[in-house]
């Protein structure tokens, strides 16, 4: 995150799952306050680490009374960079597009799909929510008053390269790449989050040999 390269990249991660979790809350109407020991026994982590994560937005509670969880999750939003509805790309064969948006309801989390593109030739012209798939190979013409900087990438692995270097072409800087590939080339100045879910299965085994 270019703003904010003094904070540890682990910080940054718990400050979305903070981001996830008080966007749930809302969702269910909650309209209280939230201590750091509420969020730490939530999500599992030290409540030392909570107030040291929080200490990088600034502004936000006061000791003793907690967080108002509204403010707070207005604080994230700002600090993370998003918006109520942050505009993201994804991509994919269409019927893997059709199953991530079941998985991955994107109107529950404040993202807003506003481009899909495919592989297969195929898949050109169908809709999904009313916003028709393109091919892969018109990444590039994409406007770029749309704002998108952030690209959800599940293409067959064949396509994996060339997505990366077209999505670098047309100004993304960021890409949740949920394809398997083992090895890949960054185009300069873009970051990569990958989901090697191969490689996490067989880590996952490994490690439950030993409970």
């Amino acid at each position: 995150m270019a703003t904010h390269t003094h904070v540890p990249e682990a910080s940054v991660y718990r400050l979305s799952l903070y981001h996830c979790y008080l966007g749930e809350l809302i969702r269910k109407g909650s309209q209280g306050r939230i201590t750091s020991r509420h969020l730490a026994e939530e999500l599992s982590v030290k409540e030392e680490t909570v107030r040291r994560d929080m200490s990088f937005i600034g502004g936000v509670g006061r000791p003793g009374a907690g967080y108002d969880t509204h403010e707070l999750f207005a604080s994230l939003t700002e600090f993370l960079g998003l918006s109520d509805e942050y505009p993201i790309i994804k991509i994919g064969s269409a019927q893997m597009l059709s199953a991530l948006q079941v998985v991955f309801p994107s109107h529950s989390y404040g993202v807003r799909p506003v481009a899909y593109y495919s592989e297969l030739p195929d898949d050109v012209g169908k809709e999904i929510d009313g916003i028709e798939i393109r091919h892969i190979t018109d990444l590039p013409k994409i406007d770029r008053e749309l704002g998108v900087t952030v690209a959800l990438v599940a293409c067959s692995p064949g396509w994996v390269q060339m997505t990366i270097d077209l999505l670098g072409e047309s100004g993304v800087s960021g890409v949740l790449l949920l394809t398997p590939a083992i090895r890949i080339n960054k185009p300069e100045g873009m970051e990569v989050s990958h989901v090697r879910m191969p490689c996490d299965i067989k880590s996952l085994a490994c490690r439950c040999q030993s409970l």
